[in-house]
């Protein structure tokens, strides 16, 4: 791995100036600007028409009093402006670009003349948002389909700035689940909104596998967000295609098969650089995992009902993966994959000012051998076979040339049942902690139900000649993220933890847990659901006294009430472990109002557009959604005791056999502090960024952000019987090695009972700097490209044994979690101070004869470890404390990831439609970096867990009218 990976940095020094600038924010475009006459006069009363095939019809609008105009809410694309005054020549300029969330300005002098002279303005589209502070990037069109990348948000996460993904897609190898990531440092508390519906699954996932090719444009906001703008992380925000007046599709098909699919990841590449291997069935060591099967078809249409009243879009998406798991033969099983996605959307125009939008999109997801790996065999896996469905109703309106109002009614719904493999009655479930390995039937298979109704209006209004313009933004938003989740009893209510590696000695620990029927919910067996009902109104002004100058000044109100409804719990074990029957009523867990200031500036340096200081701060507080999950006393409680095994037969005979309490949570043992403060980012970050000739851009951007009042979500490891007393000085021999360790006092042991509360000294800092460079999509060439670098200090969590904290899955490539403990080794806290950077690339130019080349290339730094020694069972510190870091994380970095993709493409005009042929090759250079591996002390440390998926080849056949 040695010499590729040399050659990786020596493609990282070529690249460390280049990144993409986007805008990504909640709002569709703007696009605003000066008229004035050839002495510099501004000219109020000028006619302004947009045009755009974007655009269903067209827009007009009239300069104010100040000679300034805008069109307050364009779809994406690239638009046409006629400026039209009596008196003076006609203007009219072509190749004006706008995209969600920016604010193009595009300024124009007209020249005294006749009614029928006209002007055609010629130059570079306006590319630098001078009068917003936000920092993305934009996605549309070519970029979206045109280069190698995943078919998903995570491929358009991935091609960020400031995003840094946990996974690493070669060839579609990681479409089927979703990829951790973080912006700018913060994980979770995205914002994900397709078409203005919000499905953002909990507190950062996405709750579809939306069809991509359905997409019109993807935009990621990275920093810099205003009002509209919750939580601390990405907004994420796709617009779904609209019909228009002429008949388009685009149909495409995509096909990898396993002889397309090379190999890497040799046992002895591998074991040089201290890993080993996992061995299959047939007993060969085997740490790649190749894909077998990939392919994706995707068919649609839009056009017009009525031309120029009314419009439609229809399209159909399925694809399939099937993956080979390191250390799982593949004649055993292998990682399967299935989706069908049905998107729908009409538009009706209803004269100039009146817009209804109606949108629909369904998934289906099919994962048989779900979470399948070299640590959960497929005995153990729980299968999936969910829906995921969202709709939403739309009224936009334009109340005159300064005022602009929308509402948006949706709802997104997500129903997921897990089902076992095995019966847990003959194989119950197995841990197996040295290893973090299991066995037996599925843990925890789960049944679960969201809904996230919502509702939101905005107004927005410009006012011009008072003490500069005004662009006043007012809005209003209602969403209840609802979280129904219960133990369906697929599992049965005990699990059996072993200290070793197998089940060659009996269980030392068991863990109970409270469901019902293991068949499946009985009919006096409920679970009331977890609620967060989320009031917020915004109002901000973006202030220019002069055209130079911008100041946006805004504020945010969030209002969250946490609760649980009605519940009946009747556990099918009790023996003095749970309330034999349990009724719970409807309450709430926590009510907090925040109020989260904005303030940003804008300067333009030139007074042409072109290039622009900015400087932002913004306080941002997080959603909770369903972080209270594990403290509804409607949900189930966990029970953990030292097992005693009198008889020695490995299964539970009665209370007799139970041993001290470890740990106990969720359901009614796990409380909420009454002092609980709302977890928030601040952000702070200054910016340069300037326009080249030839449609281009670069920036520089330094940005921090804090995490403050850190708390945990949906499982909390904070015992507050524990904290501060972990003083008393021990010294243990764990596995022959030797540690000088704290521990709690014996008088506090017992007292396991865990806490929603803020953590103590919860702050979590983040600090990058970034480079990056744009060349927006022309007829022959763009360029997207950044580079960043990052201090982090946060708590990084060692608690393997808590079954959480600690990734096995072959699809993370960070498998260390961010969360506090009480720990056991004063030689090393849970805060951490780490560093990281990344470099992505992408890329296409159109050669003679409609030959495409394309390319795309990420950089990024592996993740610190340190080797972790699992909770022996000789500390009084339980399951959340006793695990332990060995040595800072700072002292080792896991393989660095170098992945080059690179396409092909040939296309034809056969008539009135666009045919091309393409050919994609994924990891070009065929690495095999290890990405996740094991960590836990002793004869499976640094065993893999997965490497980089291999050289890959793809083809594909598109068809466009």
């Amino acid at each position: 791995m040695g010499s590729r990976m040399a050659r990786s940095l020596i493609a990282l020094a070529i690249g460390v100036l280049m990144a993409s600038p986007g805008y990504a924010q909640i709002s569709q475009g703007r696009l605003a600007g000066l008229v004035t006459d050839a002495q510099g006069g501004v000219l109020p009363g000028v006619t302004v028409t947009a045009t755009s095939p974007s655009l269903i019809g067209v827009q007009t609008t009239v300069t104010q009093a100040d000679g300034r105009y805008m069109f307050p809410a364009l779809p994406s694309g690239t638009y046409k402006l006629t400026f039209d005054l009596t008196g003076f020549k006609k203007v009219e300029r072509d190749n004006i670009a706008v995209v969600l969330g920016q604010t193009i300005s595009f300024d124009t002098p007209m020249e005294v003349g006749g009614l029928t002279e006209s002007i055609t303005v010629t130059g570079d589209s306006p590319l630098v948002d001078t009068s917003t502070t936000a920092i993305g990037t934009n996605l549309k069109g070519d970029e979206l389909i045109a280069v190698p990348n995943s078919t998903d948000v995570w491929g358009a996460l991935s091609e960020s700035p400031g995003v840094r993904m946990n996974g690493f897609d070669v060839g579609g190898s990681h479409k089927s689940q979703q990829s951790g990531y973080e912006v700018f440092g913060i994980q979770s508390q995205a914002r994900t909104v397709s078409d203005g519906v919000d499905h953002t699954e909990g507190v950062g996932g996405t709750g579809f596998y939306e069809d991509y090719y359905a997409n019109e444009e993807v935009s990621v906001s990275a920093l810099g967000a205003d009002v509209e703008m919750n939580s601390g992380g990405a907004a994420i925000v796709t617009t779904i295609k609209s019909g228009g007046n002429t008949f388009r599709g685009l149909e495409h098909l995509s096909y990898e098969p396993g002889s397309f699919v090379g190999s890497n990841a040799a046992p002895a590449d591998i074991q040089k650089d201290g890993y080993t291997c996992p061995n299959n069935a047939e007993g060969q060591p085997q740490c790649d995992n190749p894909n077998l099967l990939f392919w994706e078809g995707h068919l649609d249409l839009g056009g017009p009902i009525k031309r120029d009243v009314a419009w439609f879009y229809g399209a159909y998406n399925h694809f399939k993966i099937d993956k080979q798991v390191a250390g799982i033969s593949r004649d055993i099983a292998t990682d399967l994959g299935i989706f069908d996605n049905y998107t729908a959307k009409g538009t009706v125009k209803m004269g100039q000012s009146n817009t209804l939008i109606g949108y629909f999109q369904q998934g289906r997801k099919q994962k048989p051998k779900r979470g399948l790996s070299t640590l959960l065999p497929p005995e153990s896996v729980r299968a999936q076979d969910s829906y995921s469905r969202m709709y939403k109703g739309e009224y936009q309106r334009v109340i005159s040339d300064r005022t602009f109002f929308s509402a948006n009614v949706g709802n997104f719904t997500l129903d997921w049942p897990m089902e076992v493999q095995v019966d847990p009655a003959t194989r119950p479930p197995q841990i197996f902690r040295s290893t973090n390995a299991v066995a037996g039937a599925g843990w925890i298979a789960f049944s679960t139900y969201r809904k996230k109704p919502q509702l939101k209006t905005q107004l927005t209004h410009y006012l011009p000649n008072k003490g500069g313009s005004h662009d006043f933004k007012f809005g209003f938003e209602l969403f209840e993220d609802s979280y129904r989740y219960g133990h369906n009893g697929r599992s049965g209510p005990i699990r059996y933890s072993y200290a070793g590696a197998d089940a060659s000695q009996s269980p030392d620990r068991i863990r109970f847990i409270d469901v019902g029927d293991p068949a499946g919910y009985s009919t006096d067996w409920t679970v009331g659901p977890t609620t967060d009902r989320h009031y917020a109104g915004f109002a901000q002004d973006r202030w220019s006294p002069n055209d130079n100058l911008t100041f946006t000044i805004g504020v945010r109100l969030d209002y969250q009430k946490v609760g649980y409804g009605d519940a009946i719990r009747k556990p099918i074990i009790t023996d003095g472990i749970f309330p034999a029957q349990t009724s719970v009523s409807a309450d709430s867990l926590v009510k907090n109002t925040n109020v989260a200031p904005r303030l940003g500036l804008t300067y333009d340096l030139t007074g042409k557009g072109r290039t622009v200081l900015k400087a932002f701060y913004g306080r941002y507080y997080n959603n909770i959604a369903d972080s209270f999950t594990g403290a509804n006393p409607a949900g189930y409680t966990i029970a953990e005791y030292n097992f005693l095994d009198q008889n020695r037969n490995g299964r539970y005979d009665g209370p007799s056999e139970l041993g001290t309490e470890r740990l106990r949570f969720g359901g009614n043992s796990t409380v909420v502090d009454p002092d609980y403060k709302t977890p928030s980012t601040e952000e702070i970050s200054a910016s340069f960024e300037t326009q080249l000739p030839g449609e281009s851009s670069v920036r520089a951007t330094y940005v921090r952000k804090n995490v403050k009042d850190a708390a945990p979500y949906y499982v909390s490891n904070l015992v507050p019987a524990w904290v501060g007393l972990n003083t008393v000085p021990v010294t243990r021999t764990i596995a022959g090695e030797t540690f000088n360790l704290v521990d709690v006092p014996d008088s506090v042991a017992g007292d396991t009972a865990v806490e929603y509360a803020n953590f103590p000294d919860g702050t979590y800092n983040y600090d990058t700097i970034e480079f990056a460079y744009n060349k927006r999509v022309g007829q022959k060439f763009f360029i997207n490209t950044s580079v960043d670098y990052q201090w982090r200090s946060d708590f990084r969590s060692s608690l393997a044994s808590n079954g959480y904290d600690i990734s096995t899955s072959p699809l993370s490539a960070d498998a260390i979690g961010i969360n506090y403990y009480v720990n056991a080794n004063p030689a090393v806290g849970p805060r951490q101070d780490t560093t990281a950077y990344h470099l992505q690339f992408l890329g296409r130019y159109e050669m003679p004869w409609e030959i495409g080349f394309a390319a795309n290339f990420r950089y990024q730094s592996g993740f610190p470890y340190s080797r972790i020694v699992p909770d022996c069972g000789c500390l009084n510190l339980s399951n959340y404390g006793a695990d332990f870091f060995v040595e800072p994380l700072s002292n080792n970095r896991s393989d660095n990831v170098a992945l080059l993709n690179f396409r092909l493409d040939k296309s034809f005009q056969i008539g009135w439609a666009k045919v091309s042929g393409m050919l994609d090759i994924y990891n070009v250079m065929n690495a095999d970096p290890v990405t996740n591996f094991n960590l836990n002390t002793g004869s499976a440390y640094k065993r893999v867990i997965a490497t980089l998926d291999p050289r890959v080849f793809m083809m594909g056949f598109r068809l466009e009218f």
